[in-house]
């Protein structure tokens, strides 16, 4: 499976802070709107968590469109591998849907979208 390392190149503070002065972050596997739920939760504490409402997927904000561009400088789709966060484990999963921040897209519709 094809995976890429990435290096964050913003603060997780100043994450927070253009999650809370946005309109709502979007979920890179299902389309879904995502939660901010602040920090100090087990087992990274130090780490920010973002949850989707609708799938349930967790990270420190790279398995969003808003926050990927932010954290790592591109779009997710435009990598076209399989991702996860490292501090929240989850599925491995491959983006998909359009992207609201490049609006770049991929073939397979976000989960959401179908629904």
């Amino acid at each position: 499976m094809a995976t890429k390392e990435h290096i964050a190149y913003l603060p997780y503070a100043e994450l927070a802070r253009v999650y809370r002065e946005s309109e709502g972050w979007t979920c890179v596997t299902c389309g879904g709107p995502v939660e901010f739920m602040e920090f100090g939760h087990e087992p990274q504490p130090r780490m920010p968590l973002f949850e989707c409402t609708i799938c349930g997927r967790r990270s420190d904000g790279c398995q969003t469109f808003e926050g990927h561009h932010l954290l790592y400088g591109g779009c997710p789709l435009e990598e076209n591998v399989s991702s996860r966060c490292g501090y929240w484990l989850g599925d491995w999963a491959r983006p998909r849907g359009t992207c609201p921040v490049c609006h770049s897209s991929s073939r397979t519709p976000a989960i959401a979208a179908r629904s």
